[in-house]
């Protein structure tokens, strides 16, 4: 009977020594939730401030602490990140406001005014060769640290060529095409388009290191 005491005596001190998974859960929650701060807008800008008619523009913007984005007036859906971009082609003069909410339930604001003028009408139409590549060109910050990565993107759907100085492998033609460069220090980019009968276009962007 002693025997069957002692064992008793030995799985119950065996199962007061494991730890609950449940306190270990709510445990990290906790920890997560106590690390996490309001949310912030980094940054919000056009690339652009203005355009005209059926031009794209682009638009970048960084949140932190964000547990959802929205923009104003509706678009796509945005995603929280702390450098994302995307374009859009504003019929007029708009002012788009940026909505980030945080898990802690605080929100923030960032407004961008995007000016539209109406394209001039020539009395007749223009030759197709002095019409311009770029549909749209921008780069995902105006300024970086030195060797920070930045990102660049243009559309020249309708180019059947495109370089760049500095020079760049790979660039082509397309509605839509970005890439990450890493100045080392501040750089003017300088983009040519070529057009089927071999016209070309050029479009310049500068990014600065600090």
């Amino acid at each position: 009977m002693q025997r069957y005491g002692l064992m008793l005596v030995l799985l119950l001190a065996a199962g007061c020594g494991r730890q609950s998974p449940l306190s270990v859960t709510n445990s990290e929650e906790a920890s997560e939730q106590s690390n996490s701060g309001p949310v912030k807008i980094t940054h919000f800008y056009a690339g652009a401030e203005e355009i005209v008619e059926n031009e794209a523009v682009g638009f970048c913007y960084g949140v932190e602490n964000a547990r959802s984005v929205r923009l104003e007036p509706p678009v796509e859906q945005l995603k929280p990140g702390y450098n994302r971009c995307f374009h859009l082609t504003p019929s007029k003069t708009t002012e788009y406001k940026l909505i980030a909410e945080g898990f802690d339930g605080s929100t923030a604001t960032k407004s961008v005014t995007v000016k539209v003028k109406p394209v001039s009408r020539p009395a007749a139409p223009a030759p197709a060769a002095t019409q311009g590549l770029f549909t749209m060109i921008f780069a995902s910050a105006p300024e970086v640290s030195r060797g920070e990565a930045v990102t660049l993107c243009y559309g020249a759907p309708s180019a059947i060529r495109i370089t760049m100085d500095p020079p760049l492998e790979d660039l082509k033609p397309a509605s839509r095409f970005c890439f990450q460069v890493r100045p080392e220090a501040t750089t003017t980019y300088r983009f040519t388009a070529t057009a089927p009968d071999n016209h070309i276009d050029t479009a310049e962007l500068t990014v600065k290191v600090r």
